[in-house]
């Protein structure tokens, strides 16, 4: 059963992208979460969910959750996640779909 929690949590952050229900990520998040990528920081939950305002400037997002690695030291998982990112836009009367090859650094402390 433990095993599956990083890829639920993986689903489950893409869906709430996807929906853009980023309100949610409360829900399997804590506060003191933070995330780092080429170009843009999150230092809190709190500015993770206002940086993903970005979003809304795409017509739809589509988050595939691939191929996972990591290992439990205790409550502790840390491992990696790739997937891929598309996003759709319009530019030139166009539809076209931007797609980025994603990895994430995992690591996922259990709390009761």
């Amino acid at each position: 059963m433990r095993d599956k929690i990083p890829y639920d949590l993986a689903v489950r952050y893409s869906q709430y992208v996807d929906n853009c229900e980023f309100e949610r990520f409360r829900e399997i998040m804590l506060p003191s979460f933070t995330q780092e990528g080429p170009g843009f920081a999150s230092d809190s939950l709190e500015e993770f969910i206002v940086n993903l305002g970005l979003l809304e400037n795409y017509s739809a997002t589509f988050h595939l959750v691939g191929q996972q690695i990591g290992n439990w030291n205790g409550d502790q998982y840390v491992g990696e996640t790739w997937g891929i990112a598309s996003h759709i836009y319009e530019r030139d009367d166009e539809v076209r779909k931007l797609d980025m090859g994603i990895r994430y650094s995992d690591m996922i402390d259990l709390i009761d």
